[in-house]
């Protein structure tokens, strides 16, 4: 069984690092509005200075957080988000920034307020471990992107890391496991073969990719849109694989690539059709009693 065999349907919207467009990326904010817009979420783990899976996207703090403001309060003259504890990774507001830079234009437009939005504020970063407890209490998949590591300590643990806390919280069963970096792939499949991993490619695709898919063991895999064409679509699903694209905004471009045979789209306005909305999402519960053995995070 496979991370898409548990969807009644056969085209799925993923969240991109939530509802992107409306809410600051990566936070309970943007997760929580996605509920009943998607079919499953996608986050970016980065590994903290103490060793601690936490979901943010860049490898520096400047972009999206006042790390700025406030690092010389703690004597940090680093913005790598990798050199902050994750004690002081949680005193970080990383969702104020959205505000004043309207990303997306969804606040000039009008399609989201300030006034909805300043009672949300601050964001503070999520733990994997607080953000896998509040999907799980939703029953909400998870595409769970490994950030790559190669310029930290962590490199060589990044996998065994995010393991861990997928295991502790006993969500094998409902997450996929993504990376731009195909070592952590094949890493994963070899400590946690139950878990389906999706192959994460920009520019251009790897020599022979059917066979290379293969080897890796892999479910899915993820191509840039640019990258993306009906025939690639078609030969990889003939071979058995799911291929979800990102990141795809337009509806049409989403309607054309689910024509051709794509399982799934990523968005930063995720929107099911209709017909999504009426079927729930088939995903066996795992036990209560042992998610709360672990964690207790108030979200």
């Amino acid at each position: 069984m496979t991370f898409f065999d548990r969807f009644s349907d056969v085209h799925l919207i993923g969240a991109h690092r939530g509802f992107r467009a409306c809410r600051p990326e990566n936070t309970i904010s943007a997760f929580t509005a996605s509920l009943g817009r998607c079919h499953f979420i996608e986050i970016d783990v980065q590994i903290s200075r103490d060793g601690i899976p936490v979901v943010f996207h860049d490898s520096t703090l400047k972009r999206t957080s006042n790390a700025a403001l406030i690092a010389d309060r703690f004597g940090i003259k680093s913005m790598r988000l990798s050199t902050w504890d994750l004690s002081r990774l949680k005193e970080l507001d990383i969702g104020s920034w959205f505000l004043a830079a309207d990303p997306f234009g969804t606040l000039a437009a009008g399609t989201t307020s300030v006034a909805d939005l300043e009672p949300q504020m601050p964001q503070r970063i999520l733990t994997l471990a607080e953000l896998l407890e509040w999907a799980m209490r939703h029953m909400l998949p998870v595409n769970i992107e490994i950030k790559d590591q190669r310029h930290t300590r962590f490199d060589q643990h990044a996998a065994s890391l995010v393991l861990d806390v997928i295991h502790r919280a006993g969500a094998a069963s409902m997450v996929l496991i993504s990376s731009f970096n195909h070592d952590y792939l094949l890493q994963c499949k070899a400590m946690a073969p139950q878990i389906s991993i999706g192959v994460l490619q920009n520019e251009q695709h790897p020599p022979e990719l059917v066979q290379y898919l293969l080897a890796l063991g892999a479910a899915a895999y993820h191509p840039a849109d640019a990258i993306t064409t009906r025939e690639l679509i078609r030969t990889l699903r003939a071979a058995g694989f799911g291929i979800n694209v990102y990141t795809v905004n337009d509806k049409k471009r989403q309607r054309d690539l689910f024509n051709f045979g794509a399982t799934a789209v990523f968005t930063d306005f995720p929107e099911l059709p209709a017909s999504a909305r009426r079927r729930p999402i088939q995903i066996p519960p795992p036990s209560l009693k042992r998610r709360r053995r672990f964690f207790h995070f108030p979200l």
